[in-house]
């Protein structure tokens, strides 16, 4: 089951818990003598599933985080708004971000480290993408590829590199 699926399924069994709840509660009610409106059941349910969602797209960068490896360094963080949720435009939440685990930075000869970048998507796969950095040249290329020139505030030649010429 996909990200999207998974969700639509956790929103369903919100709601469904939430209904039982409150059916048992209005029946309860009914019998102590009061007569609570008959809205209530599906504006609760209603109410209860979008409040997950929202819970669950704010949270997820937290709970993302805490399954990487221990000392993993963040690299840059990716928000988005979505037309489907109008809150998001207010406070977009975060739906990718890349990061990089210092101690799987490893020598691959003549002064070249390579560093495994993670790019983790929100709704999608992660991917792992190799990176050469030589520190000394002040370069980096996806493993195989062109050597390019790093930016003063690249994030990854700065931890990779941490502490060497550049």
């Amino acid at each position: 089951m996909t990200g999207m699926g998974f969700e639509l399924v956790a929103a369903i069994t919100v709601g469904i818990g939430v209904a039982a709840l409150l059916f048992a509660a209005m029946h309860a009610a009914r019998k102590a003598g009061f007569s609570p409106p008959r809205w209530i059941l599906p504006a609760g349910v209603g109410l209860s599933m979008i409040g997950y969602s929202v819970w669950n797209d704010y949270t997820w960068f937290d709970r993302a985080r805490q399954q990487l490896p221990e000392g993993a360094e963040l690299l840059a963080i990716g928000h988005d708004s979505q037309p489907w949720a109008p809150w998001t435009y207010l406070a977009p939440v975060v739906v990718r971000f890349a990061t990089l685990d210092p101690g799987q930075i490893s020598e691959t000869g003549e002064g070249v480290k390579r560093a495994r970048i993670m790019l983790i998507e929100r709704r999608g796969p992660t991917r792992i993408v190799p990176q050469d950095f030589d520190c000394a040249k002040g370069m980096f290329s996806v493993a195989g590829g062109e050597w390019r020139k790093a930016e003063t505030t690249d994030p990854a030649f700065g931890v990779v590199c941490e502490g060497e010429g550049g």
